[in-house]
């Protein structure tokens, strides 16, 4: 690949996204995966789908080491690119592997899609479904108005009666993005974060079955769209490449990769986001501990009291980056969405150090994009608000 080609094509993009794009339903585009799960500090899809167009070929290999909810995954994958991602959180892995499944072009969709909307039938409001459910999972309670909690408890009973894989997992990927928005706490991750439940005169009825149908339509909607799109190949290549794993819940340093063509990823920005416990809810819903993944968290927002937060995050990075640099083949290239703070912050430093050292792996950056952070983005915290502009990197490794 000509690297002058390379930087013309990508000095032709708006990499601020900041125009309305009204996408035709008749032609590839790409998937958005925060329409159907809300996590803190996502990029937007255009990122990834624009450099994965630009930088691979069909057939190679994209790696997201710090993989949230798949944004890159999916992107890579509808792009016929060979996806993997890591992630160290389970929640994150959940979404991923789940709207993977559902992109199976010989999945009934149109029967699942019935399945999931059945299970509200049978509520019958005079029981208490809250008996139904797991030690740690009544740990959803207080959150809720008394009403909706019963009606989210007969979900998670629906849940924890299935037996059919495929159905038990697209019905995880719905019941946990609708918890934050069920609950009464409506003030943002951190308050969950923090574990700050509503005040007594807090408390609202929300529509839980509504919600719950509306995200099903939109989901089976969304993946139908996508799927009509895709060329006649993507059907073989889907069923290649679901013949190896491809999404970790574990550090990418702990997993047995193979080198890879292209990286595409934002890591996590130090003393910013707490990506395990804004998850909450999310995970007493399925049976685990925040406890068990917080440590494993690089950069977590709930360390930033810690004099020693910034070298743990430095020290944690590099770990990381050399190991990343060492999978990537030679002329591959590496992509990174990092914050890019003003002068006077501490952090600022840390982040400048970890770029620089990406030289001493054998990598060479090629050019660097400065975008702004949209407002909706940046009144989800005080971080965030404090945080106007990120920058794309994107470096080559050396032959």
């Amino acid at each position: 690949m000509d690297t002058n080609d390379i930087i013309r094509k990508l000095h032709n993009i708006n990499w601020n996204f900041d125009f309305n794009i009204n996408y035709s339903s008749d032609s590839m585009y790409p998937f958005d995966c925060r329409k159907h799960y809300s996590y803190p500090a996502t990029f937007i899809p255009e990122i990834p789908y624009t450099l994965i167009e630009i930088l691979s070929r069909k057939g190679d290999t994209v790696l997201d080491p710090f993989g949230g909810i798949g944004t890159t995954f999916i992107q890579a994958l509808l792009l016929e690119r060979n996806p993997i991602s890591c992630d160290i959180n389970p929640i994150a892995s959940n979404v991923c592997s789940a709207l993977y499944e559902l992109l199976d072009p010989d999945l009934d969709h149109e029967t699942l899609k019935q399945q999931l909307l059945s299970f509200c039938d049978n509520y019958d409001g005079k029981i208490d479904y809250t008996i139904n459910t797991t030690e740690q999972q009544k740990e959803l309670d207080g959150w809720y108005e008394k009403d909706t909690f019963n009606k989210i408890c007969y979900l998670i009973s629906k849940y924890n009666e299935v037996q059919d894989v495929r159905l038990s997992n697209v019905l995880k990927l719905v019941v946990s993005s609708m918890l934050s928005t069920l609950s009464s706490q409506n003030k943002g991750w951190a308050y969950i974060a923090d574990n700050v439940k509503p005040k007594d005169d807090e408390y609202k009825s929300k529509p839980v079955f509504e919600t719950y149908k509306t995200r099903i339509k939109l989901l089976f909607s969304e993946i139908e769209v996508h799927l009509k799109n895709q060329a006649e190949t993507f059907k073989e290549f889907y069923n290649t490449t679901a013949e190896t794993e491809r999404i970790f819940n574990a550090s990418v340093v702990d997993v047995n990769l193979s080198q890879v063509d292209l990286i595409v990823t934002s890591p996590p920005y130090p003393k910013m986001i707490d990506y395990v416990k804004s998850q909450r809810m999310a995970l007493s819903f399925l049976n685990k501990k925040h406890s068990d993944y917080t440590a494993l968290e690089v950069g977590a927002r709930c360390r930033r009291a810690n004099k020693n937060a910034l070298d743990e995050y430095k020290a944690s990075m590099e770990i990381i980056n050399k190991h990343l640099c060492d999978l990537l083949k030679p002329g591959g290239f590496f992509c990174l969405v990092l914050p890019d703070y003003p002068e006077n912050d501490k952090r600022k430093p840390i982040i400048d150090s970890m770029v620089k050292s990406y030289e001493d792996y054998g990598m060479k950056l090629i050019d660097e994009f400065k975008r702004y952070i949209p407002s909706n983005r940046r009144t989800i915290s005080i971080q965030w608000a404090s945080l106007v502009n990120e920058k794309i990197l994107i470096f080559r490794k050396e032959s």
